[in-house]
């Protein structure tokens, strides 16, 4: 009888602490795109009075917590912890500063985006030719097989023919092929969806594949 009320009070412990965790995590978002512009940017989030915490890309920011942006030109954009299709984008005013609470963020209309669904060893045939960026910090830019040119955002399909311009030294981009596998370039380069594709060495003395 002892045995079974211990297992009675595990198992109450067990689901307590699961349901704190579920209970943590729901609400919260994680930046997935990060750019600033300036060494006066620092992207932040605070909780309540607290101190203000710059943001990292991949970082996660608390349900209760508030973002702000302080620079014109910068921008940062998060998803929900739970919700990689779904995108928010917070981007920096013409003076001043913007300050968003989490909570009000997520009740905005997000911009909605896809990813591969490849399954076991067979790529996703909608992304065939394509890569998808996962995740990206400071200023890309995507010029298309037609010349245009525009800002990556996180989400963003970029197709065969297309180029990328890495702008500054150390800005990431996390580019995903049709079958799931992630490739991660660093700048400042220029290089084509091609090579990604093919898998092909982009850095004269260091291929960070």
């Amino acid at each position: 009888m002892r045995r079974i009320l211990r297992t009675g009070v595990l198992l109450i412990i067990l689901f307590a602490a699961a349901a704190s965790g579920f209970a943590q995590a729901k609400g919260t978002v994680k930046c997935v795109g990060l750019y600033s512009e300036t060494s006066d940017g620092q992207v932040s989030y605070r909780v309540g009075g607290g101190a203000w915490v710059v943001v990292g890309v991949g970082a996660t920011i608390p349900a209760d917590a508030e973002i702000r942006v302080n620079v014109d030109r910068d921008w940062i954009e998060v998803i929900p912890s739970n919700n990689p299709n779904a995108v928010y984008l917070i981007h920096g005013p013409d003076s001043g500063e913007i300050v968003k609470k989490v909570a009000d963020l997520l009740k905005s209309k997000p911009r909605t985006v896809a990813f591969p669904k490849p399954t076991g060893t067979t790529p996703d045939p909608k992304f065939k030719d394509k890569l998808v960026v996962s995740q990206y910090w400071g200023r890309q830019i995507y010029i298309t097989a037609d010349g245009d040119d525009r800002d990556i955002q996180y989400g963003d399909v970029l197709e065969m023919g297309g180029k990328v311009r890495i702008i500054a030294i150390n800005n990431t981009i996390n580019l995903r092929n049709a079958a799931g596998k992630e490739t991660q370039v660093i700048g400042p380069l220029n290089f084509t969806v091609e090579q990604v594709l093919k898998n092909e060495q982009l850095y004269k003395f260091l291929n960070t594949h």
